[in-house]
């Protein structure tokens, strides 16, 4: 049973309110038959008003001004311009691949080897091309010099320096290297101060000068060099059609004899994958006849 509150009580807990800020009036209610003091409270008239919130967005700091990073373009991986081997005059003898550490025949990826040079002298972290000269090109047509045909076997890194001799490490390996191996620059292989010339006309034609590995039938994927260059006005990325010309066929026309030639054929496409002074390495992308050496090409400019 709840029993009534003091006087004292009720004296203390309104002098307690009004110094609160509270005005409470008693009042009888009633609760399971017994009466029992309710306490009300009420907001006095004079009270200050609720603070008003301010907008939500104010709230919060300002955003900071964002800073907007300055994305340098990527720079050009020269190793894919070369990798396919190329047709250029034959870059200047500076060394070659003298021995190897493990004595091994066939050297590739991760092997230590020793260079030797008689007019460079090497220098820590300098990384040199290994090369072969395979043969002179001779375009098929016209019987004029060209270049020679290169092949890139790999790269390799200095990682000890001693004059004219050094050790380093095969850090990239296309095919197996030998002991006698030449090594050039990267720099030697591409046409930094050749002229780009005027871009060729759509239909332009050009001719396959030379096949990689001597095949003489290429199909999808293969690689084949052509005539036509920085120079010339070509650029990675450039296509071709490869064309077949039509059969001659003599018929007769009553008594007169008709000399006559089908159209040419489309047998294939390809794409150049890098470009020298004169001549240019593309990639075969669609065959639907064998392609060899001296095909006719017809430049497909871009719509």
């Amino acid at each position: 049973m709840m029993e009534k509150w003091s006087k004292i009580e009720v004296a203390f807990f309104v002098l307690s309110s009004f110094y609160l800020g509270i005005v409470v009036s008693p009042s009888h209610v009633f609760a399971d038959g017994l009466e029992i003091e309710k306490i009300e409270t009420k907001t006095p008239i004079d009270a200050p008003p609720p603070p008003v919130l301010e907008a939500v967005d104010a709230l919060f700091l300002p955003p900071e001004e964002e800073i907007v990073a300055v994305v340098e373009a990527p720079k050009e991986d020269p190793w894919s311009a070369i990798s396919k081997g190329m047709v250029i005059q034959v870059p200047r003898h500076i060394g070659t691949i003298s021995a190897s550490e493990d004595q091994k025949t066939m050297l590739g990826q991760g092997d230590v080897v020793y260079l030797s040079s008689d007019s460079e002298t090497f220098r820590i972290d300098q990384e040199w091309v290994v090369y072969k000269n395979i043969k002179d090109v001779h375009h098929p047509k016209t019987e004029t010099l060209l270049g020679n045909l290169v092949y890139v076997l790999g790269k390799v890194k200095v990682l000890d320096a001693d004059e004219k001799a050094a050790t380093a490490r095969i850090t990239r390996s296309l095919e197996p290297m030998t002991q006698g191996d030449q090594i050039a620059m990267i720099e030697s292989f591409i046409p930094l101060s050749t002229e780009k010339g005027t871009r060729p006309p759509n239909g332009a034609e050009a001719v396959i000068i030379e096949v990689r590995e001597e095949r003489k039938n290429n199909a999808q994927h293969d690689i084949v060099y052509i005539d036509q260059g920085k120079g010339e006005g070509i650029s990675q990325g450039d296509q071709f059609i490869v064309i077949h010309g039509g059969v001659r066929s003599d018929t007769f026309s009553k008594t007169n004899l008709i000399d006559s030639r089908l159209p040419y054929r489309k047998i294939g496409k390809m794409v150049v994958l890098a470009t020298q002074a004169h001549t240019a390495t593309a990639k075969i992308t669609q065959s639907v006849e064998p392609i060899t050496k001296g095909d006719t090409l017809l430049f497909q400019a871009p719509e």
